[in-house]
């Protein structure tokens, strides 16, 4: 099977999990009440546990890209086909993801510790990381939509391709 082929067939299927879970998750005894009279969906263990499992495919799959991507650049000096600095491209990728996990770091700094309603208390630690990490997804996001309309222009490939 080819990887193409592999990589749709497996974004398909994460799309239909992720669809099928968030169905269960809204339309499944959504209203259903808890001793506490607040309303407890009965599958939010399953979102929660989708995500775990989508974080950590994603955490092997970035790893093992790297570990191929130096595995196949390894002593490979000769002109790149594409002509697209893809040195470059990783560097700049790295970079700014380490950028902006330092932004999202400094923004989400300052929390206080606080008790929830249910009357657990949550260390301020925890409170700057959650917050850190929902300003990344908010900067990795929307850095996302800008490279994937940058790639849909073919502003690269026109720009490196020799007239």
């Amino acid at each position: 099977m080819k990887l193409e082929k592999l990589s749709s067939l497996a974004l398909y299927a994460c799309i239909i999990l992720g669809a099928l879970c968030f169905a269960f998750f809204f339309l499944w005894d959504f209203g259903l009440k808890n001793a506490a009279d607040k309303t407890a969906p009965r599958f939010t263990d399953l979102v929660l546990y989708l995500m775990y499992f989508l974080a950590v495919v994603t955490i092997a799959l970035t790893v093992w890209g790297l570990i191929k991507g130096i595995m196949l650049n390894t002593g490979n000096k000769g002109p790149n086909p594409t002509g697209i600095p893809s040195g470059m491209v990783t560097l700049c990728t790295w970079v700014g993801v380490i950028v902006i996990l330092v932004i999202g770091f400094l923004l989400g700094s300052g929390n206080e510790a606080f008790t929830t309603t249910a009357g657990k208390v949550t260390s301020a630690g925890m409170v700057q990381v959650t917050e850190m990490f929902l300003w990344t997804i908010y900067f990795l996001s929307t850095a996302t939509v800008i490279a994937v309309i940058v790639c849909m222009t073919g502003f690269l490939t026109r720009t490196a391709t020799k007239k």
